[in-house]
């Protein structure tokens, strides 16, 4: 069957042409004289047929307009193609100019309803995300295994042709099963080729427990070979030392955490200061992306004062480590593998949240609350219980709140949202939680000053015997009241925290 030709999604009228398109090699918006549309009618990718079909839709295989597509023409089938279309990164990645026209397109359409330009917004820009870093792992998958020798064609799939030959580029190969495990290989060693430096000395547990030495470059009498794989390989970047005072550079660890120690990936191996390291270099759209670092599965750590790669512990146990025994900070947790030397900081191990909180300890300062699961400052007698209250996220900006580094604070109906977007929220004059709706400060002298304005402006006679039926939101009571445009007060709590569900004329 022949390959269908990408739908057309409309947002208004219809769509006049190319010749006025923006963008190319992707969906488009093709605008006339008074008539915009969200268009595929720029296709450059040929198909088997020579049916012209976008990138979007041949790397994820069926059209992306069509709700669930119809599946295209297989990728084996393809192989007159592959020549040109071996990667074409640099012309299919939605670049951000191109974008912000097309989102400027979708906003200016007068015909849309803000709901409909939100979600459309919203959508183009996860598919556009999600297609450059499809390209980008790709270009970088294609890379690798053309250093390391291997043949590939069309994102990186071996090829098969109508004549039954495995063909890669447009290039016909045989590879056998042996060929392939020693491709493999060589793929390795040329991504460990990239981190060509070891340790100053590396310790490791043997299968009795005990710590012993594998590998010093004191002790080597022969040259380090990349090939010798029972030693870890890391980057220059990542066995430099990092300071905590920056261009100072007399404390030793990172803008997060004063610590004289780096963590090892449990996953990739790389070196990290801290896991909110990691998260800002999985952040950055360039660095190769790594998972995030599990502060529970870490097992070894790197000294920045000898270099000396060890199992996860309190100090260096190097005997020519400067440090002499020193701990690598003041405070360390065997659990979460926290190390903090921050001066004047009260650190401690919460066994219920099983995380370290900011504080004296349990009992001295702070108390768990089974309830909401969460440590709660014993000064707090107001604190109003909500189930897991803390396992979700902040309101405001969507972050995670169990494992927030950032300062927390907590409302009077029980919700809580970081301090930081607290402050934000309040300055837009906004004084109820954005979760329930309830008041979340004592607005008693703000509701004087309601009661107040009441008085001095009484309602008109057309309007004396208005009465409003409204529902309060801070004690949940509906009741009738005498209409006031300045507001209507709950008769049981005395609230203006209120809503109007209906009014009745006198």
């Amino acid at each position: 069957t022949n390959p269908p030709q990408c739908k057309r999604i409309k947002i208004r009228g219809t769509v006049r042409g190319e010749n006025n398109t923006i963008g190319s090699g992707s969906h488009s918006i093709a605008k006339g004289d008074k008539e915009d549309a969200f268009s595929s009618s720029s296709h450059d990718t040929p198909s088997s047929n020579g049916t012209p079909i976008c990138t979007f839709c041949a790397s994820e295989g069926r059209c992306l307009s069509g709700g669930s597509g119809t599946p295209l023409v297989p990728l084996s089938s393809r192989s007159e193609t592959a020549p040109q279309q071996k990667f074409s990164a640099t012309a299919s990645v939605t670049r951000p100019e191109e974008l912000e026209k097309l989102i400027r397109a979708i906003a200016s359409n007068p015909e849309l309803t803000p709901v409909q330009k939100n979600t459309t917004i919203q959508g183009l820009r996860d598919s556009v995300w999600k297609s450059n870093m499809r390209l980008h792992k790709k270009k970088r998958k294609i890379e690798e295994e053309e250093r390391a020798g291997v043949g590939v064609g069309n994102g990186g799939e071996d090829v098969k042709g109508d004549g039954g030959e495995s063909t890669a580029g447009g290039i016909a190969t045989d590879l056998t099963m042996s060929n392939i495990h020693e491709a493999t290989a060589t793929a390795t060693l040329a991504r460990r080729s990239k981190r060509m430096t070891p340790p100053a000395s590396y310790y490791k547990k043997n299968r009795h427990g005990k710590i012993e030495l594998v590998w010093s470059s004191e002790s080597s009498s022969t040259k380090f070979s990349l090939d010798d794989l029972s030693v870890p390989l890391f980057s220059a970047s990542e066995l430099a030392p990092t300071f905590h005072d920056g261009a100072t550079g007399a404390v030793l660890g990172c803008p997060h955490y004063a610590r004289a120690c780096k963590l090892r990936h449990p996953s990739s191996g790389r070196l990290y200061t801290c896991r909110l390291c990691c998260e800002q270099e999985r952040e950055m759209p360039m660095k190769d992306q790594d998972s995030p670092l599990d502060r529970y599965a870490v097992t070894e750590v790197f000294c920045m004062r000898c270099g000396a790669l060890q199992p996860a512990s309190d100090r260096c146990i190097s005997p020519k480590c400067e440090s002499q025994g020193k701990p690598f900070s003041k405070y360390s947790c065997n659990i979460c593998n926290l190390y903090d030397d921050g001066p004047n900081k009260n650190i401690y191990h919460c066994p219920f949240c099983n995380v370290c909180r900011s504080g004296k300890g349990l009992g001295v300062d702070y108390r768990h609350c089974m309830r909401c699961n969460a440590c709660v400052s014993l000064a707090d007698d107001t604190h109003h219980c909500i189930p897991q209250s803390l396992q979700g996220n902040c309101p405001i900006c969507h972050e995670s709140m169990f494992q927030s580094t950032e300062p927390l604070r907590g409302l009077k109906c029980g919700h809580v949202m970081h301090l930081s977007c607290f402050t934000m929220y309040m300055r837009a004059q906004s004084y109820t939680c954005p979760l329930c709706k309830k008041s979340i400060e004592d607005m008693k002298d703000y509701f004087a000053l309601l009661d107040a304005a009441i008085r001095m402006q009484p309602m008109p006679a057309a309007y004396s015997a208005t009465v409003s039926d409204i529902y309060c939101q801070d004690c949940g009571k509906r009741g009738k009241v005498p209409y006031h445009f300045v507001g209507c007060k709950c008769s049981y709590c005395g609230s203006y925290n209120t809503r109007e569900m209906g009014r009745l004329e006198g």
